[in-house]
């Protein structure tokens, strides 16, 4: 995370070194970015830089956390409780939630895609594995809460499931993120009843 230093720049320093770290990382895989052309583009000296993180990590974690607390704020009322809702009105949401922050931030949607396409990367299994294991019993923690209530039929692999609906999520809003602002609305609607169809058609009570 940014040191003391970084924080007790003026806001508007600290939001042109942001914007030169998004616009490489948005640009080029973790690997591939470089240090020296944020400092360039930030019109800062390499020297600064290390007053401010440890390294281009570090800044890359910063980054990223920015993105998360961004996401929170698309959190609706059934993804906050979610047992007091249906199931399948939860999935919708979060779909929907996640497709609207990357139609409304594609900078961060494209640093997030970059870091999603390369699961085996250290730094993907450092921000992302520990989250996705979470995430997982998540998803268990909702269906069998749909089970108990009827909502999903029983016989199913309620872990298999859970990583199944986590994944197809992540590649849907990975791969449909790129929606134009002229088909947004009647695409994303679409596109939710699509997914939602198969979902409910796969594992809803009958």
């Amino acid at each position: 995370m940014p040191k003391d230093t970084f924080y007790n720049l003026p806001e508007e320093k600290r939001q042109k070194i942001i914007d030169a770290a998004m616009l490489e990382f948005e640009n080029n895989s973790f690997d591939s970015a470089s240090i020296n052309q944020i400092i360039s583009s930030a019109q800062i000296s390499k020297g600064s830089f290390y007053q401010y993180f440890d390294d281009k990590k570090d800044l890359y974690k910063h980054i990223i956390e920015l993105m998360i607390q961004k996401k929170m704020t698309y959190i609706t009322p059934a993804m906050q409780n979610p047992f007091a809702h249906g199931f399948f009105e939860v999935i919708r949401d979060m779909n929907q939630s996640g497709l609207e922050f990357a139609k409304n931030h594609p900078r961060f949607t494209k640093i997030g895609n970059l870091l999603l396409r390369n699961p085996s990367h250290p730094i993907y299994l450092e921000i992302i594995s520990g989250g996705q294991e979470q995430a997982y019993k998540a998803y268990e923690m909702l269906l069998n809460r749909a089970i108990e209530t009827g909502e999903v039929r029983s016989n199913i692999d309620v872990a298999f499931t859970a990583k199944m609906i986590f994944k197809l999520s992540s590649e849907f809003i990975l791969e449909e993120s790129d929606l134009t602002a002229e088909n947004w609305t009647e695409g994303l609607a679409e596109l939710l009843n699509k997914f939602m169809s198969l979902l409910e058609n796969g594992i809803k009570a009958k």
